[in-house]
């Protein structure tokens, strides 16, 4: 019985220090990020810069299916930092952006 509970607690203990290593980085992104709503897409425009750019001008006019222009700087969880872009939970949705819109890194998601 005694060395039931023993695993048991040392599992829990382990269980919260992964999810404690998981919490986001809450990071804050410039205004009027050029920010898009599906990997694939941020992908491809990481890849050149001259197409970010054109995307960007673009999105500035209307809005596209797949990206649009945030207009304010909010401060963001970032969930994922890949080559070019981040991936980011902005108001219960999964977004992308790229680097170089990120200005602040600031403490973890949930510490006071």
């Amino acid at each position: 019985m005694l060395k039931s509970l023993s695993l048991f607690g040392i599992a829990a203990l382990l269980c919260s220090y992964t999810v404690a290593a998981q919490q986001p980085v809450v990071v804050s992104l410039s205004e009027n990020s050029h920010v898009c709503n599906t990997e694939a897409e941020i992908a491809r425009l990481a890849e050149n810069e001259q197409l970010q750019e054109m995307a960007k001008a673009l999105v500035e006019i209307k809005p596209t299916k797949y990206c649009f222009i945030l207009p304010h700087a909010p401060s963001v969880a970032k969930l994922e930092h890949k080559a070019g872009y981040i991936k980011f939970n902005y108001k219960s949705q999964i977004l992308y952006t790229f680097h170089k819109y990120v200005i602040a890194t600031t403490v973890a998601a949930n510490n006071p």
